[in-house]
């Protein structure tokens, strides 16, 4: 016990002192002939002594050991891999662990129980222990040793060591300044397992070209083995390689080079023949999908008279990519060239302006119908100066119209785009509803004639603006055959006379995407992206690349997240100019059905948009390292001065645990004059005072 002031003696308390020395000298001089007040000295004496004290401010100061007993936490391993070791079943580990907590509970009385996979969840008994977590995170496990240690004698942690989520547990063990004793479940050799672990190639590729595709094959276990991997189309064997495999967490790569003959979205399959000791087969096959354009598009355009027109309609036809234009122009002699190149020839789109000047005959119309019914050809009809109610009704039954009037405006009036085709993925959010009236933008126009849709596949896409509903433009498809019909005279007009410069790309660019549409060259996706699978492993790696019509490295590409209508995440693609491609990653979320959005902007135009969808299914990685990890294990402990034990030597763990009191100093203290007890005891010495005062006759 040590006394200290917290005030120091100054002048005034030297006065104090030698004021109440004074005073009680005199008083016993005073009564040296009347003992029967000795005792009143001795009680004032006493009272001055304890005051003149206590103006020091004394404090005591000692320290106090509390002793307490200290707990131990269990953690017990609940992910995948704890329930496939083979020479452990599920049920037998949990077996033991009874008996291990039974046996440790004899020994010490507070236990803590955890069981753990990506998170730590403290548990009342092995009944809710079901080996179904998706991961096993042991730097969680030590973090919550960390948090807990100054109660805790102890932890005990009993896995397989598969650490394959959170931070490297190594990197947090300097901080646990407990014992940490370890219990390793399973055996060192590692389990088998192939998987496919990437798909690499194009997500759009011309027919005819070549495709080259790489997909790498990850291999877990101790094996040496020869595998084929088989790319399939549809029920097709395309390829097959055969691999030299090696384990260990290696990948080895096949590489497959193909020409695609089916047009459009195609549908591959990578399969990896599987061996007899793996005991998760789900991810040794991968469906992968690319889209497959045509190289060449033949187009015919027939003209009955040449008009400004003309010139228009032949510089959009030849500014769209990979097209091969015959031009048929009708002159006295017939045509130039000659039509019989045009019936002997397959186009995929044919094209009619200011066509026909004259009723075509019966059998022509009759060999028209049989070209466009057996090749598929789409249709556009762009209505001409020259053609005429009478001729015009000879091309209205392929188009599925009526003409029902003529010379409907002598003026031009000013038109728009329907909301159906603004909101539509055809034209790629060129328009905006804001801008459907388009006076500020297109010039207004003449429609010589009124046509009407026969047929509920061909609709309107624009309109003038007049009381009469009267249609500019046309599209539909019958029976697999496009069509689009235009029909003002005044298509050159727009083009040379759009009012607003900063517009002088829209209707060019929305002819672009008609024709996309009619060609079926995508129309309606011009973003060619993809994931590397369309089903994955909550925590797994998703990969996307892809690629647009035309890909610039300035814009930017966005890939949305939506889960339930609710965008969760967004991250942001980044373009590769040596495999002139966009590429990006992200982590697959909690299990579900999920929906995507990829946006490409330049900043300048409406963004560009596709849509898809994937799955997340429960995680499996677990399976694929299903071992013991004697080394991190090990490391573990022996850093923190306890042991490794194996499931072998269970029993020898349970003698290592044994309870520990931890032995608490406390620094306590009390100032006297804050202390009720001394003033208490003034009390009860003024009180003695003043009753012996009474006694002797004293006032």
């Amino acid at each position: 016990m040590e006394l200290s002031f917290l005030k120091s003696a100054d002048i005034w308390f030297w006065f104090f002192v030698i004021i109440s020395f004074i005073i009680v000298a005199f008083s016993f001089i005073f009564i040296k002939n009347h003992s029967e007040l000795k005792l009143l000295i001795i009680l004032r004496s006493i009272t001055f002594i304890i005051i003149t004290f206590l103006l020091l401010q004394p404090k005591f100061s000692w320290i106090h050991f509390n002793y307490s007993k200290l707990d131990w936490n269990l953690y017990v391993d609940n992910s995948v891999s704890i329930s496939y070791h083979p020479a452990l079943s599920f049920q037998t580990i949990k077996t033991e662990l009874e008996q291990i907590i039974l046996k440790i509970s004899k020994n010490i009385t507070v236990t803590n129980l955890f069981s753990f996979s990506d998170e730590v969840k403290k548990i009342e008994n092995t009944n809710e222990i079901d080996g179904s977590g998706s991961s096993t995170d042991l730097g969680r496990v030590l973090s919550h040793i960390q948090i807990n240690q100054d109660n805790l004698a102890g932890a005990i942690i009993i896995t397989d060591g598969q650490n394959n989520h959170g931070i490297d547990p190594l990197n947090l063990i300097k901080n646990i300044n407990v014992p940490v004793f370890t219990l390793g479940v399973g055996e060192s050799k590692p389990s088998i397992d192939l998987s496919i672990e990437s798909v690499d190639g194009p997500t759009v590729a011309i027919k005819g070209e070549k495709v080259n595709i790489t997909i790498t094959i990850l291999s877990f276990g101790d094996l040496r083995e020869k595998v084929n991997v088989m790319l399939f189309s549809e029920k097709r064997m395309i390829g097959s390689k055969s691999l030299n495999i090696n384990g260990q967490g290696s990948s080895n790569e096949a590489r497959f080079i193909f020409s695609p003959i089916n047009l459009g979205e195609n549908e591959y399959i990578v399969k990896v023949s599987s061996l007899a000791e793996e005991i998760n087969i789900d991810n040794n096959q991968q469906t992968f999908f690319i889209t497959i354009l045509k190289d060449r598009y033949k187009v015919a355009l027939i003209t009955g008279v040449p008009s400004f027109n003309t010139g228009v309609i032949k510089d959009y036809i030849n500014n769209y990519p990979r097209v091969e234009l015959d031009h048929f122009i009708r002159s006295k002699n017939g045509y130039s060239p000659s039509l019989k190149s045009f019936w002997s020839t397959p186009y995929q789109l044919i094209v009619f302006d200011n066509y026909p000047i004259d009723v075509l005959k019966s059998k022509t119309q009759k060999i028209y119908s049989k070209k466009i019914t057996s090749e598929k050809a789409s249709l556009l009809w762009v209505i001409g100066p020259n053609v005429t109610k009478k001729s015009s009704q000879s091309l209205t039954p392929f188009f599925h119209l009526d003409l029902i009037k003529e010379n409907i405006n002598s003026d031009k009036i000013s038109w728009y785009f329907t909301e159906e085709i603004i909101n539509s993925n055809v034209i790629q959010g060129l328009l905006t509803i804001h801008d459907s009236n388009h006076s500020d933008i297109f010039p207004p126009i003449i429609t010589p004639y009124k046509f009407n849709s026969k047929h509920d596949k061909v609709i309107p896409i624009a309109y003038l603006e007049s009381e009469e509903v009267i249609p500019v433009l046309f599209m539909g498809e019958v029976k697999n055959i496009r069509s689009i019909v235009w029909t003002s005279n005044d298509l050159s007009t727009i083009k040379y006379n759009i009012s607003n410069s900063n517009s002088n790309n829209i209707f060019p660019e929305i002819w672009s995407k008609l024709f996309s549409w009619l060609l079926k060259t995508g129309g309606d996706k011009n973003l060619y992206f993809r994931l590397n699978k369309d089903s994955y492993q909550q925590g797994e790696e998703i990969l996307i690349t892809g690629s647009s019509v035309q890909d610039y490295i300035n814009n930017q590409a966005f890939i949305t997240i939506i889960n339930d209508s609710i965008e969760i995440n967004s991250f942001e693609l980044r373009f590769n100019p040596e495999t002139v491609r966009w590429e990006g990653n992200f982590w697959a979320p909690k299990p579900g059905d999920y929906n995507y959005k990829i946006v490409i902007q330049d900043g300048l135009t409406d963004p560009m948009v596709q849509n898809g969808k994937f799955i997340v299914e429960k995680s499996q990685i677990e399976l694929n390292q299903v071992s013991l990890n004697f080394p991190l294990l090990a490391n573990i402990s022996n850093i923190t001065e306890a042991e490794y034990f194996s499931w072998k030597l269970r029993s020898q763990l349970v003698d290592k645990i044994t309870p520990i009191e931890s032995k608490r100093k406390i620094n306590k203290s009390i100032v006297l004059n804050e202390n009720k007890w001394v003033m208490i005891m003034l009390i009860i010495l003024l009180t003695i005072e003043w009753v012996f005062r009474k006694r002797i006759g004293l006032p």
